[in-house]
């Protein structure tokens, strides 16, 4: 069982995040709650203490509540596993780490509307709520048909913390694991696609990695070229793999390639 927690609006992104939980659903074991956070328009302490400030805020839940139960009956059919949504007010990262922190999840899901805006995707994972959480994360970008994952590598990456934040949920969901290591390069125009991969050091690393935590996987290729080719050759994959959190350099091309993929980011 994988215990999954998704932050949800009453927009197109989240349920987009919800009908992708239900393709999981069919591949592994989810229980998936539900959160949406009220954040109140004004900031600030404007509405005194005690029972005023009390009322005030079982207002706006109530408000929220009503949108998101819409929401959630509607997309309850493409996800069964779907439960009753909890809805809270106050600042939306806090809250959403605080429910990360106190019930113990194994991953926390959002969707996010493919901008393919690289500032958009670097601001969304250096954000308080992505350094933070105690969990990896999917954004869900684009409703995919879920039917092999991709791993990537690249130059710096250390495969045994990869493996370990990353097994547990690859183990369950039982799909086809395919090893792509990257290898981005801004000045070649057409893609080089490199099938085995054998001789990069990297990929043999992750690959051992792999190994090591008894799980198997069908192919490697190395790709060289321009960032949003990689990211274009990514969009075959359902589900694609990467350590981004407090691994990657600012100035990364790395970014590139996940801002540009229209697949679902796993990130860790």
């Amino acid at each position: 069982m994988v215990n999954i927690l998704v932050s949800v609006n009453p927009d197109l992104a989240s349920s987009i995040a919800i009908r992708y939980a239900g393709q999981i659903s069919q591949f592994m074991e989810i229980a998936l709650q539900p959160i949406h956070v009220k954040e109140p328009e004004q900031k600030g302490n404007l509405f005194g203490t005690g029972w005023v400030r009390h009322t005030w805020e079982q207002a706006l839940a109530e408000k929220g509540e009503e949108e998101i139960n819409l929401l959630i009956r509607t997309e309850k059919p493409h996800c069964p596993a779907l439960a009753a949504p909890r809805v809270v007010v106050g600042e939306r990262e806090t809250e959403i780490l605080r429910e990360l922190q106190i019930g113990k999840y194994d991953l926390f899901m959002e969707g996010v509307l493919a901008s393919f805006d690289e500032a958009d995707f670097k601001k969304l994972v250096s954000s308080k709520l992505y350094q933070n959480a105690p969990c990896p994360a999917i954004v869900v970008k684009n409703l995919v048909s879920l039917q092999k994952v991709a791993l990537l590598s690249y130059e710096g990456l250390e495969p045994a913390k990869f493996m370990d934040d990353v097994t547990d949920i690859l183990r369950q969901l039982k799909l086809p694991l395919e090893v792509i290591h990257l290898v981005p390069r801004k000045h070649i125009k057409d893609l080089e696609v490199n099938e085995g991969g054998q001789n990069t050091q990297e990929f043999n690393n992750l690959v051992d990695a792999i190994g090591k935590k008894g799980l198997n996987f069908e192919k490697g290729q190395v790709l060289t070229g321009h960032p949003k080719d990689i990211a274009d050759y990514l969009s075959r994959y359902g589900l694609v793999v990467c350590a981004v959190r407090n691994v990657l350099d600012k100035k990364s091309p790395i970014y590139t390639v996940l801002a540009f993929t229209p697949s679902p980011i796993f990130i860790c």
